[in-house]
């Protein structure tokens, strides 16, 4: 017997039960590239509404947000992830349905923000926030007064010639 011969009727030999757990591939890949894909659009949504002077809602991630930063809220929000597809593919060894279903409510329950954000970030540039140097009028909304844009000055030798 060759050496490739002995080693494949050892490799024929193992079971499934003696490859480690961690080697196996996950349930739902799909899925969870979904939600990766839709956390990390959270993620950047969220940080430009924050640029623009937004909020955030959430009033865990806005304490970690001042606590830790927008990294830590990064990271915070990938912990997370991390989490729910662990508990996918813990519930997955006793239901695959049920995993399954956890994975796509979590994607859903991630698109919320990211909807909201979208339709604040359209709402700004419809509509961006404009500076308080006007005058408000009795309802308290201000008033902008809009001057025509001058033409170039036109000098004396110009209007002689004209």
């Amino acid at each position: 017997m060759t050496a490739s011969s002995d080693q494949s009727e050892q490799d024929k030999g193992r079971t499934t039960s003696s490859i480690s757990k961690w080697s196996l591939p996950v349930r739902h890949p799909n899925l969870y590239l979904w939600l990766i894909f839709v956390s990390a659009l959270d993620v950047i949504l969220t940080r430009v509404v924050l640029f623009f002077g937004g909020k955030e809602i959430n009033p865990v991630a806005d304490y970690v947000l001042l606590n830790w930063g927008r990294l830590g809220m990064s990271l915070f929000k990938f912990l997370i992830i991390g989490f729910v597809i662990i508990v996918c593919e813990y519930i997955a060894t006793r239901n695959a349905a049920v995993s399954k279903r956890l994975a796509i409510i979590s994607i859903v329950i991630s698109l919320v923000p990211v909807i909201w954000s979208c339709i604040i970030i359209i709402m700004l540039i419809l509509n961006p926030p404009v500076e308080k140097d006007g005058m408000l009028d009795e309802g308290g909304y201000e008033v902008r007064l809009l001057l025509p844009v001058s033409p170039e000055p036109v000098n004396d030798w110009e209007r002689e010639r004209g």
